[in-house]
């Protein structure tokens, strides 16, 4: 459920538009490119190395001897510019959102009186610091938890499976409940039932230890 829960993302995407109309037909599209590529790697994962495959197939092939050198090299270096391009995204809306509260950004209703004074390479120099502090905390956060993946679980059971998918259901019973149809209803009703179980199940199971279960 990780992948499928940055809907926070998606506010900065949309006024970053050229043209923001097309914005729903981007996100449809970015779905769908996104689903396959993970059903793809999953498969391709479990082809080459069956159950022994780990939580990203470029481990197993660094660590599996055999392969060229070379392809070591360059999934080292594949995976150092990943965090180039993607962290900057990802933690842009925790950066707007600071900026917000701290009157620096232009949307701020009433920055305090302090800032209103402030010479305009002041605020650049704090925006600065506020970025490279939200990167450095990024960093040091995967460096402390090297075992991201179970961070990442415990996100898309707990975060993902409740703000995604079930208060979405429960919003849409209790606001329209009277006024949908009785097939919509049971099928609302089906998909809470389901979503919260599988949460449940997903949300115990990242939290025990991989030792007990065999992983």
């Amino acid at each position: 459920m990780s992948p499928w829960g940055g809907h926070s993302v998606f506010p900065n995407i949309y006024r970053d538009m050229r043209h923001p109309y097309k914005y729903h037909r981007s996100v449809d599209i970015t779905y769908v490119f996104t689903f396959l590529l993970d059903l793809g790697m999953g498969v391709v994962g479990v082809l080459m190395f069956g159950d022994s495959v780990r939580d990203e197939i470029t481990s197993n092939i660094l660590l599996t001897p055999g392969y060229p050198k070379a392809i070591s090299v360059f999934i080292v270096v594949v995976i150092a510019i990943i965090p180039i391009t993607k962290v900057p995204l990802n933690s842009r809306p925790i950066i707007s959102t600071l900026e917000l509260l701290a009157g620096l950004d232009p949307r701020a209703i009433s920055p305090s009186p302090r800032l209103q004074g402030m010479s305009g390479w002041t605020r650049g120099t704090l925006k600065v610091a506020i970025r490279t502090v939200v990167t450095v905390l990024m960093v040091a956060i995967a460096i402390v938890f090297p075992s991201f993946d179970r961070i990442m679980t415990l996100l898309g059971a707990v975060c993902c499976f409740t703000i995604c998918l079930i208060m979405p259901l429960a919003f849409h019973l209790k606001l329209f409940g009277k006024e949908i149809g009785r097939l919509e209803w049971w099928m609302n009703w089906v998909l809470l039932v389901v979503y919260s179980v599988m949460a449940v199940v997903s949300t115990v199971f990242a939290c025990v230890p991989k030792e007990m279960l065999g992983a």
